[in-house]
């Protein structure tokens, strides 16, 4: 069995995004997106035009400074390797009830057709306005200028106010 981790957030998030179940090195690491190969950090703080640094708690911290939260659709599964096709037996995370407890979540954002196809098919079809993005999954190399402009694009619709410098059509 692997399992997910506890959800990244706070009264201030604005924007849940969710990935399917994390890959053996996050799991082996206890963080999210911590292959080094995972684009996840590098688009998010490259959104701001900055650097992911080496600590994980300060990716945590800037990311609830940001209004983002991180969880998973999939609380626990067997699964060889990190591979989402390989998932089975799965269960799923309380969504809709962490959507109930943090009311200013107003975007859901997937890290991958996996994660927006286990959320569909449990779930059913997200209550409030969601994007399917390209995954930032080494699994996904090869489309990497179409990945960042897709994250970039909605995180602008996310996270549009008057904090916010990238608010601007066209991004």
């Amino acid at each position: 069995m692997k399992y997910s981790f506890a959800p990244v957030i706070d009264s201030g998030s604005r924007v849940l995004i969710l990935g399917s179940l994390p890959g053996d090195r996050s799991i082996a690491d206890a963080r999210y997106y911590a292959h080094p190969r995972n684009a996840f950090w590098k688009t998010i703080y490259g959104f701001w035009g900055e650097t992911p640094p080496e600590s994980f708690d300060m990716r945590y911290e800037y990311i609830l400074r940001r209004k983002l939260a991180l969880w998973d659709v999939i609380s626990h599964a067997s699964r060889q390797g990190s591979s989402d096709g390989k998932i089975r037996d799965e269960t799923f995370n309380d969504i809709p009830g962490l959507l109930a407890s943090y009311r200013g979540i107003s975007l859901i954002l997937f890290n991958g057709s996996y994660a927006f196809l286990k959320y569909s098919r449990h779930f059913g079809t997200p209550a409030i306005p969601y994007r399917r993005l390209l995954s930032t999954s080494p699994a996904c190399a090869g489309r990497d200028a179409e990945r960042l402009k897709m994250w970039h694009e909605a995180l602008a619709l996310g996270l549009c106010d008057t904090e916010t410098p990238r608010c601007i059509h066209g991004i």
